[in-house]
């Protein structure tokens, strides 16, 4: 990409979808965000995907950028840029996603997963830069997960690897939203935190969420959750190290089993700190192999928000890389 031209990176999230400009240094401005928050049609959403990459391409001027790069939720075909099914967002089944975007835009477009997406972007210029093997975890609304193996995201047979918050890590456990029993998503998500914490209150447990929650455990959000953790709530700190543990035994299995250098975790939940970073150690230590362990490191991610952003972008340039 030369220096006077950009990307447009695209997040699609369930709330809401941003734009930027991403240029060739991983840098982002012109951000753009809009609603899709009840979107009732796959039409909808991609009315409001066009309308806000139309947006961020306006403020730079059309002839500066070069292609759109969107991550989205969902298994993706990444060689045609179909949708095969994404949750959350209706009707996106089958959906020729790169097809659409390309006639309305009439620009070129990449089409990559969102978790893959934000793994690119921390690879690139975040918290994995320089790293040659790599797992991504972002712990969110579920628990989403990428791979990077030799520099390359790995997507196994047919498009749906790295779905690590749908290992299994307790035997017929909590029925996870997928379907299956025992997920790591069922216990270490944002959604998750929360209904543990709801739990134990009514089962009667004395905590300070009770009070904060004024009675009603439904408002409680893994937030509450974490900050209640931090001024020493034994409910939460319980909650917290039960997430945390679960975390690492997953960690764990992964570093035996494809011996990464680096574990970036991701979204809202490392704010508590050592709360999770630490019974994630725990698991480490315990579980992995020591000569796997002795080079691993687990860091938390350090674009935030942007990684997504940020890596749709630079999938578009490894994919379709400027003629020299």
């Amino acid at each position: 990409m030369t220096q006077d031209r950009v990307v447009i990176g695209v997040d699609l999230g369930g709330t809401n979808v941003r734009c930027a400009g991403v240029d060739d240094k991983g840098r982002i401005s012109h951000h753009t965000k809009l609603s899709v928050a009840g979107s009732a049609s796959a039409e909808a959403v991609v009315a409001r995907i066009v309308d806000c990459i139309s947006r961020t391409m306006d403020g730079y001027g059309r002839n500066r950028v070069m292609g759109v790069g969107v991550g989205t939720p969902g298994l993706i075909i990444a060689e045609t840029g179909t949708v095969v099914y994404a949750p959350n967002v209706p009707g996106w089944t089958d959906l020729p996603l790169r097809d659409i975007l390309e006639e309305r835009l009439k620009i070129p477009v990449e089409i990559e997963n969102d978790a893959n997406a934000a793994a690119i972007g921390e690879h690139w210029v975040g918290a994995g830069r320089g790293v040659r093997h790599l797992i991504c975890i972002t712990l969110g609304t579920g628990v989403g997960g990428a791979i990077i193996l030799n520099d390359q995201i790995w997507r196994g047979a047919n498009g749906a690897g790295g779905e690590v918050g749908h290992t299994t890590v307790i035997e017929d456990g909590v029925i996870c939203g997928c379907g299956a029993p025992g997920c790591l998503e069922a216990y270490a998500s944002a959604p998750a935190i929360a209904r543990q914490a709801r739990e134990a209150l009514r089962a009667g447990v004395q905590s300070r969420l009770t009070t904060w929650c004024d009675g009603n455990p439904e408002t409680i959000t893994s937030a509450m959750v974490a900050q209640a953790a931090e001024e020493g709530d034994p409910v939460a700190q319980a909650v917290m190290h039960r997430a945390g543990t679960l975390l690492g035994v997953a960690v764990a299995s992964l570093t035996n089993l494809l011996n990464p250098e680096l574990f970036v975790i991701g979204g809202g939940v490392i704010n508590a700190g050592d709360l999770i970073f630490k019974p994630i150690w725990d698991e480490i230590h315990r579980r992995a192999y020591k000569w796997s362990a002795s080079i691993l490191r687990v860091v938390p991610a350090a674009l935030g928000d942007d990684a997504g952003l940020i890596g749709a972008a630079r999938n578009f340039t490894l994919s379709r890389p400027s003629p020299s």
